[in-house]
């Protein structure tokens, strides 16, 4: 008996002793930073994870507030970035365009419209550049904006029309994607190519419907329902989970689209995107088909714009569509969606240099770069969206860029934009602890090897801290991601 009820206060002692140097850990970690050094020491055990060992990595912490450096490490170094390229990318928007510059879209009557109801001459729509001529922000219905068009022309008395559907896609130029984006997957949605006119983000939806019936094939919910594009599908239903399995992929330069392999009988309804070629006849031909939905007749073709268009037409506004930088930015950053960020730096050049080409908007960039402090020879851009691996810039220039927009006019368009800790977005199922859920907006960035996370702290003590982390050449996304958190949590609880 003495025995035991020294073994059970020797085990109450043992336990009492490790609960004891619990709150005191707890409290250690909860303890506020007093100075640079004691940031560094909390931060320092992160980056001792064995799976850091072959990893490329560079870290740069900043305090807004106070202008100083609290943390880096390697934040001089270059390193890929994938779509913390969108964050110069939509920044420059904001320095040089502002939230409220207007995308444009117009469509026009070139001839002469008659008593009679013809118009002796085309239809023209005349494109900005604009990316959100979509369901987006018409609730889900992607026919929301060409069927508003072809209302309009209706309208107008228009009831025939003897040319052509013309798409005026000349304020871009027609290099659709970027030569150094991976060529087996540029049917991808994320691969979806830049145009001065765009629709439905240049790609068809594309669902899988589960079945009953094994060897059927399988059925699909196709949205637009146009004739620009073919799909041939040869996939079909399976009993046997393990075969689950199937392929969707386009012709390089066409828009055929091949379906093949097994699909579970059982599985839920599975959604793809996939993006289409030449994207200005998508927008024409879809409209083209709303104006004979609505009873107009077109006896021509649908065609692009030719250099002797239009000499001596004379020419009747029908209706305009405008969107705003702000939505644009708003969908780049929280969906982290490359098709806008193309469409933003092609702007840029457009609008700012006179040329709507990446290499254009690439230099206005540079300009930009410029003035925040860092000359061309010292990073390297190319594209907008990241999806190129040749991008190159440090932790440092992507936190004094974030400095730099957290006091800019529109830095609060910037902030909005970024993914936020447990709501949405890229963080939407990345700390969501109450402690740290709406403390973190930033930008992710994921392609092979290359991991970031960069943004802003929002500290319990009034604070707002920069932050950047670029992580290359690692073997496991999931072990990257959680030091990428855990260095924010940290920030969190030391501020």
């Amino acid at each position: 008996m003495r025995c035991c009820r020294s073994k059970l206060k020797i085990c109450l002692n043992t336990f009492a002793f490790l609960l004891v140097f619990c709150m005191f850990f707890a409290d250690l970690l909860d303890a506020k930073i007093t100075d640079a050094n004691d940031l560094k020491n909390r931060l320092l055990p992160f980056f001792k994870n064995p799976s850091l060992k072959n990893v490329s990595y560079g870290v740069s912490i900043v305090s807004v507030n106070k202008n100083s450096s609290l943390f880096n490490y390697r934040n001089d170094d270059l390193f890929s970035v994938a779509s913390n390229m969108k964050l110069l990318t939509t920044s420059a928007a904001l320095e040089y365009l502002g939230p409220d510059f207007e995308y444009k879209t117009s469509v026009d009557a070139r001839g002469i419209i008659t008593a009679a109801g013809e118009l002796h001459g085309d239809i023209v729509i005349k494109g900005s550049g604009d990316p959100n001529i979509s369901g987006r922000f018409y609730d889900g219905n992607i026919f929301a904006i060409p069927e508003s068009w072809a209302q309009a022309v209706k309208s107008k008395g228009i009831q025939v029309i003897t040319g052509d559907i013309i798409a005026d896609d000349s304020i871009f130029d027609r290099t659709y994607t970027n030569p150094n984006w991976p060529e087996n997957q540029l049917s991808q949605w994320y691969c979806a190519p830049s145009c001065g006119l765009s629709f439905n983000d240049n790609c068809v939806d594309i669902t899988l419907v589960p079945g009953k019936k094994p060897g059927d094939v399988v059925k699909l919910f196709v949205e637009p329902r146009t004739s620009y594009y073919t799909i041939c599908n040869t996939c079909v239903y399976t009993q046997n989970k393990k075969d689950h399995l199937y392929s969707i992929q386009k012709k390089p330069g066409t828009n055929e689209i091949l379906i093949k392999g097994k699909f579970w009988v059982n599985s839920t309804p599975e959604k793809t995107w996939v993006s289409i070629y030449n994207p200005a006849l998508y927008l024409a031909t879809v409209f083209k088909e709303m104006l004979e939905k609505n009873g107009i007749v077109v006896y021509g073709t649908v065609r692009l714009i030719n250099e002797g268009d239009f000499a001596d037409s004379d020419v009747t506004n029908i209706v305009q569509t405008a969107s705003t930088m702000e939505q644009t930015i708003l969908v780049t950053n929280k969906q982290s969606q490359n098709f806008y960020a193309e469409q933003i730096i092609k702007t840029l050049g457009a609008q700012i240099k006179g040329s709507g080409t990446l290499k254009a908007g690439i230099e206005v960039v540079q300009d930009f770069m410029s003035k925040i402090g860092f000359q061309p020879g010292e990073y390297y851009i190319d594209d907008g969206c990241g999806l190129s691996k040749e991008n190159r810039l440090s932790p440092k220039m992507i936190t004094t860029l974030l400095a730099y927009m957290s006091k800019h006019p529109y830095g609060r368009v910037l902030w909005d934009s970024l993914p936020t800790s447990g709501i949405d977005g890229g963080l939407r199922r990345r700390m969501g602890m109450p402690k740290y859920k709406s403390k973190i907006h930033a930008k992710t960035g994921y392609i092979a090897r290359t991991s970031a996370l960069s943004g802003y702290v929002d500290a319990a003590n009034g604070e707002i801290l920069a932050f950047s982390i670029l992580m290359n050449n690692f073997k496991d996304l999931k072990v990257v991601q959680k030091i990428q958190d855990d260095i924010c949590q940290a920030l969190v609880d030391c501020y």
